[in-house]
């Protein structure tokens, strides 16, 4: 019974490394955010600890790299993202209260292909982690992130634009409930 299950995940290991691996790197353009988890942004860490009202961190970006193997029509693999990164982030005072990351298993697939010019889809289970700098405690939450969008290559080389939403599900912590993220995703990916 294990050899089975180890030839079998033997095969399965040789088909996805036989398909070319797929490298992408990207940031949300637009985003926003909606639910428990967007009224935690604007919490400074110095309001987070004296209760003294200072104005709120300012917003940054979300930075993604990815990794897929299969062909170009249809690629499994995962992403990790750091959520709202900026320069305010190192400030002991003025920074946020709450940052999260999370990561993905995407499926991306091309709707429609007319010279280099794809019509994609992706669809995933995404986990988040909401980390409190200020306690050094932490809570986790499951989502779902599905889109939408638009992908031309050129050689090895391709530009994509994804519309996304992800829903996010926290059952416990200061993000308790749902919360959705919407916005434009774009990137650079690398496929062999």
């Amino acid at each position: 019974m294990a050899c089975g299950r180890s030839l079998a995940l033997a095969a399965l290991s040789c088909a996805v490394l036989a398909c070319a691996p797929r490298v992408s790197v990207a940031y949300d353009a637009a985003a926003r955010l909606a639910g428990p988890l967007a009224n935690l942004g604007g919490i400074a860490r110095v309001t987070a600890v004296t209760g003294i009202s200072v104005p709120p961190p300012p917003e940054g970006k979300t930075y993604a790299f990815g990794l897929g193997f299969g062909p170009r029509w249809l690629t499994v693999g995962g992403r990790l993202f750091a959520n709202n990164i900026s320069g305010a982030m190192l400030d002991p005072l003025s920074g946020p209260q709450y940052v999260s990351a999370g990561g993905a298993l995407d499926v991306r697939g091309a709707l429609a292909v007319v010279r280099g010019l794809s019509v994609t889809a992706t669809l995933g289970p995404t986990r988040t982690v909401l980390a409190d700098t200020t306690r050094g405690t932490s809570t986790w939450g499951n989502g779902l992130r599905y889109g939408a969008g638009i992908s031309y290559a050129l050689w090895m080389l391709s530009l994509y634009a994804d519309a996304f939403q992800e829903q996010l599900w926290f059952v416990e912590g200061p993000a308790v409930g749902n919360s959705t993220r919407t916005g434009l995703t774009v990137g650079v990916a690398f496929q062999p």
